[in-house]
């Protein structure tokens, strides 16, 4: 069911944009770009990033990063995991764009007068014994039992790293409350609502907790699909932003 008129559930696109890079082969400690990724490409689209500034926070593969880069925007790109900070550098290196890369916690990021905030944070609802249920760099999909362990951080800090007309990109899954990330982003002063949604089959995270998931009331048993959603969030002309 699309939250927005003409919404994109079910409408194939690209994974990335042609001009994007991928993340290095093999390297298992490094989200790979999935259907999410591709999401939060296309709505890059909607803003005019020639001559912007921009932060891409849980960077990962640098996907988003080096797609904003190649289209005009001056990038900063933020991760807590050393090994996606590797691999967005040679990612960038080898796509010949400039990218700032930075190996830091969200909450510590100290740079604020962004034109464009994205953000593809772990959003997959963690039960406890649920966190090695997949092999691969848990820290990219693992966010506690309800979803929200970043996502909750994000809406809370997006205030004061945004310039005075400043747009946020966030996608995430259904699973970890689209609802609750609107409202937090709008009590938090800015603007938001969902300007992008997919339907995509349980990847195999989601696969691997299913029964915990719908014991936890968080999966209907019925379901073989989640939906995964843009929300855009735009500054207020004249508020002052949040602080923490």
């Amino acid at each position: 069911m699309p939250r927005i008129a003409g919404g994109t559930a079910d409408v194939a696109f690209p994974l990335t944009s042609p001009d994007a890079s991928v993340a290095p082969g093999n390297d298992r400690e490094v989200y790979r770009p999935q259907e999410d990724t591709g999401l939060l490409i296309d709505a890059l689209s909607s803003v005019d990033l020639s001559g912007a500034t921009m932060l891409d926070l849980c960077t990962g593969s640098g996907a988003v990063a080096i797609a904003g880069a190649l289209r005009g925007a001056a990038v900063t790109a933020v991760d807590s995991c050393p090994h996606a900070v590797d691999a967005t550098r040679r990612a960038a290196a080898r796509d010949g764009v400039g990218v700032a890369v930075m190996w830091s916690d969200l909450t510590a990021v100290d740079q604020t007068g962004f034109d464009l905030v994205t953000c593809n944070p772990p959003y997959v609802p963690t039960p406890p014994g649920t966190e090695s249920s997949v092999v691969g760099p848990i820290h990219a999909w693992n966010a506690g039992p309800d979803g929200r362990a970043v996502l909750d951080v994000v809406c809370a800090i997006l205030p004061r790293l945004l310039a005075e007309h400043g747009t946020a990109l966030i996608v995430q899954s259904e699973l970890a409350g689209v609802d609750t990330s609107v409202a937090a982003l709008r009590h938090a002063g800015l603007r938001a609502k969902v300007v992008r949604e997919r339907l995509i089959p349980f990847g195999p995270v989601v696969e691997s907790r299913r029964a915990l998931l719908i014991r936890e009331g968080l999966l209907d048993s019925t379901s073989d699909k989640e939906s995964i959603v843009v929300i855009r969030a735009q500054r207020i002309p004249g508020s002052a932003g949040a602080s923490t």
